[in-house]
């Protein structure tokens, strides 16, 4: 079950199921990546400083996203990584971020391993599989049972929000006969990208999964949606910590 905490007077988005762990999504209140709104890179900056400081790490592993399936996995000392969509660690003590507005983001850690991944899938990633194409990579390169990940998926565009045309829907649903992944009204599609992803998750192996229901869209006064504010618009983050060794 998904909740709000508070990180030192910063609201952020918490699940029951990691609540013991650094792993949650931020809000409004705790901008990290200023994106198209200049006027908060000092707000943003700010804050970056106060999650490594309450955190204890000195650095932030992120990456430029592109709406890819490229999935990295980690570097000792490598903090930035080109069009890559994904990114493993298992570097203790360490913390890794990616960025959103509307796309789903995708939390995977385990406590028994002490290896987590944060996910990027927007509509383009998610039709060609990136949550599930994660999930294999740190199964296989890790070695780690899928019944030992905790999948979040946290808020993005709902069903309510994501409106298509056909060609969008026709690259993400296969089965179109399964009408709970989206809604057809008018000649335009509505789609749930967060169940799609919840799919290609369980499709890895992956049972334990907390799934979000707030949209980024309708919710766009305590997340930041690129639909709803028409680019113009900041992002919220996914942040995953490797706990100390």
């Amino acid at each position: 079950m998904f909740y709000f905490d508070d990180f030192y007077g910063k609201k952020i988005l918490k699940s029951s199921l990691l609540k013991d762990f650094d792993c949650f999504f931020t809000t409004r209140e705790f901008v990290l990546t200023a994106a198209q709104r200049e006027d908060l890179n000092e707000e943003a900056g700010n804050n970056r400083k106060l999650l490594l400081e309450k955190t204890g790490c000195n650095e932030i592993y992120t990456a430029k996203q592109i709406h890819s399936t490229n999935v990295s996995i980690v570097e000792n000392n490598k903090y930035f990584y080109d069009e890559t969509d994904a990114l493993i660690s298992n570097i203790p003590n360490s913390i890794m971020l990616l960025n959103f507005a509307d796309c789903v983001p995708i939390i995977l850690f385990s406590p028994k391993y002490n290896v987590g991944a944060v996910v990027h899938a927007g509509w383009r990633g998610t039709a060609l599989y990136i949550a599930f194409l994660t999930a294999k990579k740190m199964i296989n390169n890790f070695n780690i049972d899928a019944k030992n990940i905790i999948a979040l998926i946290g808020p993005s565009i709902g069903k309510c929000c994501f409106e298509t045309d056909f060609d969008v829907f026709d690259k993400l649903i296969s089965d179109k006969k399964n009408k709970t992944l989206y809604i057809e009204k008018n000649d335009k599609y509505f789609i749930d990208l967060k169940l799609l992803n919840k799919n290609q998750l369980k499709k890895a192996g992956i049972q334990n999964i907390d799934m979000c229901d707030y949209c980024t869209c309708c919710m766009s006064d305590i997340f930041f949606s690129y639909r709803k504010e028409k680019g113009l618009t900041a992002r919220h983050s996914a942040i995953v910590k490797i706990k100390r060794g």
